[in-house]
Formats: C-alpha cells, sequence, structure tokens
C-alpha cells in the first residue's frame, strides 16, 4: 500500500540524493525501506522536507540518543534554521516549554512533572481497569464486528487525559478532531490555523471557568501555583492544555490499536501475554518499540558545530531523527528486531525520544497500555480481525502513525 504524498510538496524535495521525508511506509509493518537503507549504511543522511530544505536524517538508535542528548542541539521552533514539520508550527508552538531549551525548558516542565509521576499515574491502574471493562462489556453488548479504535482504544485515553487535566469528557468529539487536525500532514495552513484557533478558544473558555470554579485536576493547580511571570502566561496555558489533551490521547490511541493489531497477528505473542500477564510492562515496551509511532520527530538544530556518527554538522544545521528506524536497529535490539516479541528487554527504546525533552506523558501511557491489553485478551480470548489485514486503512500521512479504523470480531 503506497500512502499519498503531502500535498505541500515541492518538486526538488523529490531529487534523488535528498529524498522527501517522511518518506511512507511501504509495508505498514515495517520503517520506510529508504531509512533502514540509510541505517544500514551508517552515518547520516541528506533528507528534504515539505518546503524544500534539506536537512541530516539520523537513523541509527545510537545516533539518535547522541542527537536528543546533545547539549549543543536545540529544539527551539523560533530559530530560523529549525526544520518545521509543517507551515503553521512557529506560530502555533513557538515559546512553549516543550519547544525550549534548557534551563528554561527543564525549570517550566518541572511544574508539570509530578502530575505524570510514576507514582501518581500507577495510582490511576484501578481507576482504568475499571474504564477498560466497561469498554469491553459496550463491545459484548453490541456484538461483533465493532471499530476497536472507535469503541476502546479512543475512549480509555480520552477518559484517562480527561480526568487528570479536568477537561469535560463529553467534549471528546470536539477535542479529538481538533488533535486529527493538529497531526494530518495534508490539512491545509488555512484549515490548520481556523482548527488551533477553535481549540485556543475551547481551551481559553476552559481556563477561564476553572479560575472561576477550581476543581481537583491539573489545570486548577496550574492555574492556582503556576501562572504569572515565573511560570506560564495567560495566553501559553490553553495551547498548553490543548497540546496536552491531543497529546495525551491521540499516540496512545494509535498505540493501543497497533498493538492489539500485532497481537492479533501473532498469536503465539496474544497467548504469551493471555497466559502471562505479568508480561505486560515488556509488552508495552516492545509495542512502543516496534511502531515507533511518531513519524515527524524529534527535530534539532546544531548550536555550534558537532559530529554525530562520524558526519560533521555545522553550526546552524539541523538534525531529523527516525524513531521507528532507531528502535528498528539490530545493532540495539537484536537480529531479530523486526519481529515482535513481548518478552524482549525493550526500555533502551526511543518511542518517548531521548534527553531531557522526553514524552511528559510517557508514564501515563505505559500504564493505559499494561493494563488494557491483558485485560482485553482475558476476556475476549478469540478477539480477532474482522477484515483482511490488506484492507486494514492505516495512517498514510499523520505526524502520528495508526489506524483510522481497526475492525474486530470474536
Amino acid at each position: 500500500m503506497t500512502p499519498p504524498v503531502t500535498t505541500d510538496v515541492p518538486d526538488s524535495a523529490a531529487e534523488e540524493d535528498a529524498p522527501f521525508f517522511p518518506a511512507p511506509r511501504t509495508c505498514p509493518f515495517s520503517a520506510p525501506r529508504q531509512y533502514t537503507e540509510f541505517r544500514e549504511a551508517g552515518g547520516l543522511h541528506k533528507v528534504a522536507i515539505w518546503d524544500g530544505s534539506r536537512h541530516w536524517l539520523a537513523t541509527r538508535h545510537e545516533d539518535i540518543r547522541a542527537v536528543l542528548a546533545s547539549p549543543h542541539f536545540s529544539a527551539d521552533v523560533r530559530r530560523p534554521e529549525f526544520p518545521l514539520v509543517h507551515s503553521n508550527q512557529r506560530e502555533h508552538e513557538g515559546g512553549l516549554f516543550l519547544r525550549l531549551d534548557d534551563p528554561e525548558h527543564a525549570r517550566l516542565r518541572k511544574m508539570l512533572t509530578h502530575e505524570f509521576s510514576v507514582r501518581k499515574t500507577r495510582a490511576m491502574s484501578d481507576q482504568l481497569l475499571a474504564v477498560t471493562d466497561e469498554l469491553i462489556d459496550a463491545m459484548l453488548a453490541a456484538g461483533g464486528p465493532v471499530d476497536f479504535v472507535k469503541e476502546f482504544a479512543l475512549p480509555l485515553p480520552s477518559r484517562a487525559i480527561c480526568v487528570i487535566l479536568g477537561v469535560p469528557y463529553e467534549d471528546h468529539e470536539l477535542f479529538q478532531r481538533h488533535a486529527d487536525a493538529g497531526t494530518d500532514l495534508s490539512i491545509p495552513h488555512e484549515e490548520r490555523a481556523r482548527a488551533h484557533a477553535e481549540a485556543f478558544a475551547y481551551y481559553s473558555e476552559l481556563v477561564e471557568r476553572k479560575r472561576r470554579e477550581p476543581a481537583d485536576d491539573m489545570i486548577s493547580r496550574l492555574i492556582a501555583d503556576h501562572t504569572g511571570p515565573d511560570g506560564f502566561s495567560p495566553e501559553q496555558l490553553p495551547v498548553l492544555v490543548n497540546i496536552l489533551v491531543g497529546a495525551g490521547h491521540e499516540t496512545t490511541a494509535n498505540m493501543l490499536g497497533l498493538g492489539t493489531t500485532a497481537l492479533l497477528l501473532n498469536p503465539d505473542q496474544r497467548e504469551l501475554l493471555r497466559t502471562r500477564p505479568e508480561l505486560a510492562p515488556s509488552a508495552a515496551e516492545e509495542m512502543l518499540r516496534y511502531w515507533g509511532i511518531v513519524s515527524t520527530d524529534p527535530r534539532r538544530v546544531a548550536t555550534e558545530d558537532v559530529e554525530i556518527g562520524g558526519q560533521s554538522v555545522r553550526k546552524g544545521e539541523a538534525v531529523i531523527v527516525s524513531l521507528v528506524a532507531g528502535n528498528r536497529d539490530p545493532l540495539a535490539f537484536g537480529p531479530d528486531a523486526d519481529e515482535v516479541d513481548i518478552a524482549r528487554n525493550a526500555r533502551g527504546h526511543v518511542a518517548f525520544g531521548f534527553g531531557t525533552h522526553q514524552c511528559l506523558g510517557q508514564n501515563l501511557a505505559r500504564v493505559e497500555m499494561q493494563v488494557a491489553w491483558p485485560r482485553l485478551f482475558a476476556r475476549i480470548p478469540d478477539l480477532r480481525l474482522a477484515v483482511d489485514v490488506d484492507a486494514l486503512p492505516f495512517k498514510t500521512n499523520s505526524i502520528v502513525y495508526g489506524l483510522e479504523s481497526l475492525p474486530v470480531t470474536w
């Protein structure tokens, strides 16, 4: 299956010496073939992005970690040399803490990390299990086939992030639409800007409501403790909440759909998890490694001359990393890195990035997957695809890889 190309790709991007990034996954279960070839050749390679500019691409696990851990690279999208993911990125994300460099990034991030700590997220396990059972009950009552994405993969993380932040779940269709607009690379500039403006208006009103009527939730605590000159500005807070909501459900929803697919297509692994639910933590790490769902990021700009993988990167040059290529690196994960093995020690994966900018919500995502899969296959052991695997509709031009739908039955 060949995904469509982003609509605003210039002709120059197709030149042989600089293939277009992000490349399509011609096989939905593999890294893009070009990136695998780059990784096997070693070193960094040039790619071209949507605006025709050329940048270095890192594909080896070792090189990716070196870039993301180096203090000589900047994550600030406001830098003129930064390789933007799309034409709205600088306008929408410039100045946000996740796009700042240390020490300012670390200072602001610290105000959020305790909300997503291991202790707090693990304390949600019983609540997540109750939601999981409720969603399974509804699926069983409806009878197969059902769309697993719509009936399970999306609602579970959406409900969790709503509880944490204090966002009304009854508005889930609205914020899911905003998240889709933010990750779909085929959406024109004006449409993406319109969706961003709608989201900003919605979250601005929600923040003001929390200011008037605080509750036991993250938004209320941010308003009380971390707004003002030393925290998040009134203009930043709605954008921050929008990003946290989107990231908090979009990535995990895609992982739940893709991971379930991988387990259905590898019945030995599914049965191993069903009979040994204590493997849930390693199963979650393996799925994160295997899929590497963030297709376009991270991206960095060199703040001084630096060497990565034997390649000199000059000050002002940018490096993009391919997480899926790094996660399939046999030097890091063994000769069977293209296969699913839920007993593998995959904690060294880079699915959440690496270094100080690692995904803020990674602990929550882990707990959600660790709870969901063992319960799902314990209660529906004969769960199976309701369509041929070749008919599965994968997202083909998105910041986050995933499935549009996943028809299943039992």
